[in-house]
């Protein structure tokens, strides 16, 4: 066997490309409630990794029917696909969302309802479970995930025989309730930072810890400590949950992952064993279980767990969930072993583990300087095994992971060129132009100029027009480099105009150019004059301590007004729109505020995003808002001076119109601010 390698790569990362999440419910015939209703049950839907239950949103203007997907290590309530959270819209007063299956009723409260977007890990697996599943779920998406937020307060069951979840309020589920229904109650589970663990017995180390999760199919275990038990290959025997003379089976169940874990607390090391420097069991339990649950262990039990009894009642369903295909994939995990991979693809070329095999593989053959050849031959494994629609999504996972490890420019190349091979069975036209760009910029890179311009070049005919404007500045780059200045002028200035879309650095690259190359440019070439226009597209950066610029609106009734119009006032802004779910969530406080600091030199001025005029007016006529209102539409001369970039954006200025504070959300420190500010003469 090789040794461990000692990697550049983080192989948590590689893990997380392929850890789930899940969801959960539970139903009771008392009419106890939480502050996020009743619960109930619901059918359980399980995929590969995941738990999930089909639900319907519902509001007072709005219903959507999606496949909901709960994490029991998620620390929030709700997220929310971007795409459904844009979409969203509430009735008059309406504060929370209903989430309704036939036995089963929530509330999640909209302030409570994280935007999903790209870059949030929710945002990736949703669309991936959605495009993998899409036939399993009759082509219904995938657009929410629940977490610990609403779950802690649900004794959570989850029948795997009958594919039901149940979720039930905790103090409806005390341990006499289930004491009957389930062959082994586990007492002493502790909660931790909102995580729930589990007390584990081992034949060495005595009691230990298990995290409970509900993400991921594999069962992991910590590798120093299967190390330190002789097993570095994760299959230490013998794990198991005890309740007095009853014993349940953990490491017969199921196979064991040894990655991702680190060492528990309460571990007593054996005579001549030494560890690092011991440090709180509390700091210890923060970041060192010895096991995490996965659905390769939960599914062979019916289980029931309630966080705030301290209880997990388990009833055992199966002989056995223990996979030799696992164990074989594992060993190759804990060993970190080219080889090892390569045979259990090899062995097992259609396996459920084998895609993620492939990036281990892959991984590992970046590490060893592998060929580009074989490296490209291991993606071929993966390919073989996933679906022609999905294909594009899973090479494509590659370009990213090959970019952030630092592999060499000729393997990334060789992924990007093959990536666009596949593109054709993507559903986003986008995705031509990303890898376009992706291959643009590492020949540019090489100082390949000509690859780089037939790249960018391409990418300006396909995909979102929102990439226009990284378009146009990655063209200017070209041009520059090979001495096509007006062209290059031309693109750097074009780039300022859809300025919102521009990555930071490239509208400064862009600036920068504009003066690098004026001397290249005729004094009277009209380039200059419309490059000028376009440096107005900028927006200021706006700083704490300097004057909030004074633009001019109008106001509901039409009337120019300009901010100096408050001169000698403390002005709470309030940058909204009708449609925006976080805008109206955040007008009850706003109210509150205004009411509190009436009669006194304290204004509120909220600034309308909307379409119209008419969509404000229409709305106020259900709703209440007392104080000053502009309307300003969704972008324009207000947005640039401000640099608004969402909703709702509140800005504290105070008697000269100095910024004081800013945020999209209406925090304790900035009504502190307010009264500090009303207090001084």
């Amino acid at each position: 066997m090789k040794n461990l390698i000692s990697s550049r790569i983080s192989w948590i990362a590689i893990l997380a490309l392929f850890t789930g999440f899940s969801l959960q419910a539970q139903s009771s015939d008392a009419p106890a409630t939480t502050e996020f209703g009743t619960g109930g049950s619901a059918p359980l839907t399980v995929y590969s990794d995941n738990i999930a239950v089909k639900l319907r949103l519902e509001s007072q203007l709005f219903q959507k029917d999606t496949y909901v997907v709960i994490d029991y290590t998620q620390p929030t309530v709700m997220d929310m696909h971007r795409a459904l959270y844009r979409s969203m819209r509430y009735g008059e007063g309406e504060t929370t969302l209903k989430v309704r299956a036939e036995n089963l009723s929530l509330e999640i409260p909209v302030n409570q309802i994280i935007d999903a977007g790209p870059g949030h890990p929710s945002f990736a697996l949703m669309n991936q479970l959605t495009a993998e599943f899409e036939e399993q779920n009759e082509r219904i998406d995938i657009t929410a995930k629940v977490g610990w937020g609403l779950l802690k307060h649900f004794s959570l069951k989850l029948d795997f025989d009958n594919n039901e979840l149940v979720l039930t309020p905790s103090s409806e589920r005390t341990e006499e309730d289930i004491f009957a229904e389930y062959e082994m109650i586990l007492k002493g589970l502790v909660r931790v930072d909102d995580r729930v663990w589990i007390p584990v017995q081992d034949d060495v180390y005595q009691s230990v810890y298990m995290l409970f999760d509900t993400g991921s199919y594999h069962t992991r275990i910590d590798k120093d400590f299967a190390n330190l038990r002789g097993f570095p290959l994760g299959d230490v025997p013998n794990l198991r949950f005890v309740e007095g003379d009853k014993s349940q089976p953990i490491s017969e169940m199921a196979a064991l992952m040894p990655n991702g874990v680190e060492r528990a607390p309460k571990m007593e090391l054996p005579e001549g064993v030494e560890l690092p420097e011991v440090v709180p069991i509390e700091e210890r339990m923060r970041n060192e279980p010895v096991l995490i649950t996965g659905l390769s262990l939960l599914s062979g039990y019916t289980l029931e767990i309630n966080p705030e009894e301290g209880i997990l009642a388990l009833t055992r369903i199966k002989n056995s969930n223990f996979r030799e295909e696992d164990k074989v994939f594992y060993s190759a995990v804990g060993a970190r072993d080219s080889e090892q991979f390569d045979a259990y693809l090899d062995t097992y070329p259609e396996d459920r583990h084998v895609r993620e095999a492939v990036f281990w593989r892959y991984g590992l053959g970046i590490e060893e300087n592998e060929t580009v050849e074989v490296q490209l031959a291991t993606l071929d494994r993966g390919l073989n095994v996933t679906r022609e629609s999905d294909q594009f999504r899973y090479i494509n996972n590659f370009i990213g992971f090959s970019n952030a490890v630092g592999a060499e420019a000729d393997l990334k190349i060789a992924v990007g060129e093959k990536a666009l091979g596949y593109v054709a069975v993507s559903k986003n036209p986008a995705h031509r132009q990303q890898v376009q760009i992706f291959l643009g910029d590492l020949y540019f890179d090489q100082e390949n100029i000509d690859k780089a311009y037939e790249n960018y070049f391409a990418a300006a005919f396909n995909g979102d027009p929102r990439w226009e404007p990284i378009n146009r500045y990655k063209l200017a780059t070209v041009y520059e480099a090979m001495g096509k200045y007006q062209r290059a002028y031309s693109s750097y200035s074009r780039s300022l105009r859809d300025f919102d879309d521009l990555p930071s650095e490239m509208a400064s690259g862009s600036l920068e150019a504009l003066t690098r190359l004026r001397e290249h440019l005729d004094p009277d070439d009209p380039l200059l004059v419309e490059a000028e226009n376009n440096r107005m597209y900028v927006p200021k950066q706006l700083d704490l301590g300097e004057v909030l610029p004074i633009v001019t609106a109008q106001t509901l009734e039409g009337e120019e007004q300009a901010l100096d119009h408050f001169k000698g006032k403390v002005v709470l802004i309030d940058v909204w729109a009708t449609w925006c779910g976080p805008c109206i969530a955040g007008l009850p406080k706003l109210r509150e505020v205004a009411e509190k600091f009436a009669g006194t030199d304290f204004e509120v001025l909220s600034v309308s995003a909307d379409d119209s005029v008419e969509d404000v007016t229409d709305f106020l006529e259900d709703e209440e808002l007392p104080w000053n209102h502009w309307h300003i539409g969704p972008g324009g001369e207000v947005h640039k001076e401000w640099n608004i970039r969402g909703y709702p954006t509140y800005m504290l200025i105070d008697r000269d119109g100095k910024l004081l504070a800013r945020g999209h959300g209406l925090t304790d420190e900035m009504i502190s601010l307010i009264e500090q500010n009303l207090k001084q003469i």
